[in-house]
């Protein structure tokens, strides 16, 4: 009878309201706007107790079919843990998805970052559609090519694999050059002492105040298979006459064309304005005696939106390489300017951490033109308005909202 009991028991136990231990997560699209591969995130504190497992544990996601979809644990996010996976819903539509204790299945990685000190401490990140990279301390005092610069590099690639650790190491190897396009793409956007394709500065009295010296520490937070996240650590430099250090925290989803930055400043004082852009290639050479007042209204490369707080520019045209766009959203209303050499995508510093979005296209990669480019921008900067909304539903149909 006892062992009988026990066994009664532990069937109670695994069965919780009679049913096999489950939480339903619910993902609601009420916005006019399709969305296609977009990551929703869940907090495991309330999935966990749910199922009657420990912090840590890992978990299996189903669609409405029951298959099984590709999702990732967060480790750093939070005490206990965010759990993220990706959905594609039509405007209006609505998906429920099963979550069991389980092991899951080993998904191909789709996004990733990889600290490269052979190649002068690059810190080089990816995912299926793009390629970044910044630039380590190992450069600031290289003896043929010294560069300080806390600009975003960006690579360019036409296929969905993960290949710029391969590029390197060709590279190293002397089978191939980085900076030639094999048939999946490559290295030709140039950098140098400027913010690169969208990285961040305090701009004051009209000018950009540039970090004093490249990354000096770096932490890899997450890597893959949806998600890779590192923080980037920066020793102070000077802004108008005071100290101020920064770290920036990059996330890049699969699917994503842009990062999103958190930027962490000590010692910037609230009201600054802070910039992200691009350097600016130049106006087309006006006509002999011809004076022109350079704007960003009479040059056909840039498109900018400052209610939504997004801009997008075309490099000029590469011959043989092609075009790269580049394009920055902050996620609230800002002023663009063209303004020390660069296009300026300016907000006020706030006196909290600094969140916004910046990445590039390739015109061989998917995006024939500035307007296609542009479209895509649009289109990121009003999902971040109208975010999907979530639910968590346990097996006794207790639920709770995560937006």
């Amino acid at each position: 009878m006892k062992k009988l009991s026990l066994l009664a028991l532990a069937v109670l136990l695994l069965t919780a309201c009679g049913k096999e231990k489950s939480v339903q997560l619910s993902v609601v699209n009420d916005s006019s706007i399709d969305r296609q591969q977009e990551t929703v995130e869940f907090c495991m504190r309330k999935i966990a107790p749910a199922l009657g497992i420990e912090r840590g544990a890992s978990v299996v996601v189903y669609d409405a079919e029951g298959q099984e979809v590709p999702s990732q644990m967060l480790k750093n996010a939070c005490a206990f843990g965010r759990l993220i996976f990706q959905v594609s819903l039509k405007a209006g539509d609505s998906a429920v998805f099963t979550v069991k204790p389980g092991v899951p299945q080993e998904y191909p990685c789709q996004a990733q970052a990889t600290f490269v000190p052979r190649r002068k401490d690059d810190m080089s990140w990816e995912n299926d559609r793009t390629i970044f990279r910044m630039y380590g301390p190992a450069l600031a005092t290289d003896k043929d090519e010294p560069l300080i610069s806390g600009g975003l590099d960006l690579w360019v690639k036409r296929v969905p694999a993960l290949v710029s650790q391969r590029w390197y190491q060709d590279e190293f190897d002397g089978k191939a050059v980085y900076h030639k396009d094999n048939g999946e793409g490559l290295d030709f956007y140039s950098v140098g002492k400027s913010l690169g394709a969208g990285g961040m500065a305090p701009f004051v009295n009209g000018k950009l105040c540039l970090v004093g010296n490249n990354f000096q520490r770096y932490e890899i937070l997450e890597n893959g298979p949806i998600r890779t996240s590192f923080r980037l650590e920066y020793d102070a430099y000077d802004v108008n006459g005071r100290p101020v250090s920064e770290q920036r925290i990059v996330t890049l989803d699969a699917g994503s064309m842009l990062n999103c930055f958190t930027i962490v400043y000590d010692g910037l004082e609230e009201g600054t304005t802070v910039a992200a852009g691009f350097p600016f290639r130049g106006f087309p050479q006006p006509a002999a005696k011809q004076k022109v007042q350079p704007t960003l209204d009479n040059f056909a490369d840039v498109n900018m939106n400052s209610e939504a707080g997004y801009v997008t520019y075309a490099e000029p045209n590469n011959e043989e390489n092609g075009i790269i766009y580049l394009g920055s959203v902050m996620g609230r209303p800002s002023t663009v300017l063209l303004a020390d050499g660069h296009v300026l995508n300016c907000v006020k510093y706030e006196g909290k951490p600094v969140v916004y979005y910046s990445g590039g296209a390739w015109s061989k990669g998917g995006f024939a033109t500035l307007a296609d480019w542009t479209a895509y921008v649009a289109d990121f900067a009003a999902r971040l308005q109208s975010p999907l909304k979530t639910s968590v539903k346990d097996c006794c149909g207790t639920e709770s909202c995560e937006h």
